[in-house]
């Protein structure tokens, strides 16, 4: 609790140094037509970044790839394997992500992977989350060695913080910039908010496949595809909602950044609700190891 209330209260210090009565970003006009922050489309387009991102995230979810062909060769099961590969289908909800939280991707005709809600993605995008399977594949392997509860939550702090420094590389790039009036800008240009939603989306992913890895067995590992990126649209529909009405308002800096905190609060809820409800433990007892008469599925580790 104590750490919570230090949070809360370093970031409305900070938020509230760096912005005052100026709204979330820089970048803040409102459509005359419809009434929220108009998407800024003269964001020059960086090819070389670009290039580079595209790259550098194609050979993170390429090691992701080449462990689950490992552990397919060692336990014939296809599990690992999709889960790592199911990353790159978070691109197709990342869209709706984009709109209703404000996100811009520049692009150019001979970088243009797909169109979705009038908004063009470059290629980029999908390689991003490509890369984003090997943290999916980290995690499943992680709830493999049945660890304390407590690591699962030292775990997502270091997936939160390397979600800072990850982003804040890739925005200083510009191949991406966030707009409107995003809630909690503590670090230059990453808006806080979305860390939990991408992170626990992921894990709620690795966790639905570890528990039910004894029913996702040969072609039915498949149904990762839909799982993945359905457990990122669940986790966005059920924290995201609050951060999304501040990003599209012209709300003044205090319940704007009330809005935020209460999605970083709603994360936590729901890292929660998946300890206890996919994974069978107690959130807050952090030394739990879930034997295998309590575990929520039971089954060889190498299923």
């Amino acid at each position: 609790m104590a750490a919570a209330l230090l949070f809360v209260a370093a970031a409305l210090l900070i938020t509230g140094l760096r912005q005052g009565p100026v709204l979330g970003s820089p970048d803040f006009t409102i459509d005359p037509d419809f009434g929220i922050p108009t998407p800024p489309h003269d964001t020059p387009y960086r090819s070389t970044a670009n290039i580079v991102a595209t790259a550098a995230m194609t050979l993170v979810g390429l090691t992701g790839v080449l462990l689950g062909i490992r552990e397919w060769v060692k336990t014939r099961s296809w599990l690992p394997l999709m889960i790592a590969v199911s990353g790159a289908f978070i691109a197709l909800p990342e869209v709706f992500f984009d709109v209703m939280g404000a996100v811009y991707f520049p692009w150019s005709e001979t970088n243009h992977a797909y169109t979705i809600l009038g908004r063009e993605m470059p290629w980029w995008i999908v390689a991003g989350w490509f890369g984003y399977g090997a943290f999916n594949f980290f995690t499943f392997k992680v709830l493999l060695s049945n660890p304390r509860t407590k690591v699962l939550w030292l775990m997502w702090g270091g997936a939160a913080a390397g979600d800072v420094v990850f982003e804040e590389i890739l925005l200083a790039t510009g191949v991406y910039h966030y707009y409107g009036n995003q809630p909690l800008m503590i670090t230059p240009q990453l808006p806080w908010w979305w860390i939990p939603c991408n992170s626990v989306g992921v894990f709620l992913a690795a966790s639905i496949a570890y528990r039910y890895r004894e029913q996702m067995r040969g072609w039915k590992a498949l149904g990762m595809i839909v799982v993945t990126p359905m457990s990122v649209g669940a986790v966005y529909g059920f924290i995201a909602l609050p951060s999304w009405i501040a990003t599209n308002s012209t709300l003044p800096w205090l319940p704007t950044q009330l809005l935020g905190l209460l999605t970083i609060a709603l994360g936590v809820v729901a890292y929660c609700l998946i300890l206890h409800n996919v994974l069978g433990r107690p959130p807050f007892a952090m030394d739990f190891v879930p034997g295998e008469r309590e575990a929520p599925a039971v089954g060889s580790a190498n299923a």
